[in-house]
């Protein structure tokens, strides 16, 4: 009760009125995505792993199943108010989970869960700091505050997913031409393709964990049972490599008219060193414009004041009459 009475009344409307805009925004996201789900297709999607890319061996996180359960279950009610009713929405956002390495079946459930969640903890955040201050804030900018912090917040999963996805299909492209390297000379030695596979994933495991463990899992679809062409094809779809999706097609093209695996891997190998190269190349000679900035703001200003400075001292104490 006294912490509620120390509160000022404008970081309280603040707070109340960020709370109703993030229940709001939760509402009409669902009520705009659609109405009731099929209950058929609820059925199927649970029993297909929550609709994810139909592979759910070999996980990357070490992280129990039962430690995503239980947060699943306490961000579950929150996830319910933002979770897109149309497949094509909840479709995406499987796919950006899948592209970022987390493939359980209760991770679209904890994204957005805490995408609803966070704005809420950050306004109670603000709230307690405010009610702490000696001058609290008025009534418009603590609204202005309160909603900035709640759109800034309510995207910031967004944001940190994309940099994680990006920071893995990085990770695997970097190590891409080295895997084809091993793979041509194993082949080259007399190993097939899948043995061959077997042996870069091994080599691989401490340098490029990411890409041996892909590596691994489509090893174990194929082994499985699923064709080498389809498997590959899964493959760049579940790492959205571009890379990979090159390679999966020339492996399908080697398949279907039967030309030497080791020659088109050695050939799509050259072509991937060639494009690191002038990535490389094209990042260098960015360099010299992205200093132009730092260059204009922060070196000449120091430099004019080191060379004119002196000469400007001088001649304003002339001008003033001084010796």
């Amino acid at each position: 009760m006294d912490l509620i009475a120390g509160l000022s009344p404008t970081m309280i409307v603040a707070a109340v009125g960020g709370v109703v805009a993030v229940v709001a925004i939760g509402f009409g996201a669902r009520a705009l995505f659609g109405g009731r789900r099929d209950e058929v297709i609820e059925r199927l999607e649970r029993a297909t792993g929550g609709g994810m890319d139909g592979s759910g061996i070999l996980p990357e996180n070490d992280r129990p199943a039962r430690t995503f359960e239980r947060i699943a279950s306490l961000l579950r009610p929150f996830a319910r108010l933002v979770k897109p009713a149309q497949g094509e929405e909840l479709s995406r956002i499987q796919h950006s989970l899948v592209h970022a390495g987390y493939r359980n079946e209760n991770s679209v459930e904890i994204l957005l869960g805490v995408k609803l969640l966070l704005p809420l903890i950050i306004i109670i955040i603000l709230w307690q700091i405010d009610s702490h201050l000696e001058k609290p804030f008025d009534v418009p900018p603590a609204i202005a505050i309160a909603f900035i912090c709640i759109a800034f917040f309510f995207f910031l999963p967004n944001m940190w997913l994309s940099s994680k996805i990006q920071t893995r299909q990085q990770a695997i492209s970097d190590h891409l031409p080295d895997s084809m390297d091993l793979l041509v000379t194993c082949v080259e030695a007399g190993l097939s393709l899948d043995a061959a596979m077997a042996r870069v994933a091994q080599e691989l495991a401490l340098v490029a964990p990411i890409l041996a463990s892909e590596m691994k899992q489509t090893l174990l679809e194929i082994q499985a049972g699923v064709r080498r062409s389809d498997a590959f094809h899964r493959l760049s779809h579940r790492t959205g490599v571009e890379d990979l999706r090159t390679l999966s097609a020339m492996i399908i093209q080697t398949e279907m008219f039967g030309t030497s695996v080791s020659r088109a891997l050695r050939v799509h190998g050259e072509g991937m060193r060639t494009k690191r190269m002038q990535l490389a190349e094209e990042r260098a000679a960015m360099a010299s414009v992205k200093m132009t900035v730092p260059l204009i703001m922060c070196i000449l200003p120091s430099l004019f004041a080191v060379v004119i400075g002196p000469a400007v001292a001088m001649i304003a104490k002339k001008m003033g009459g001084g010796e």
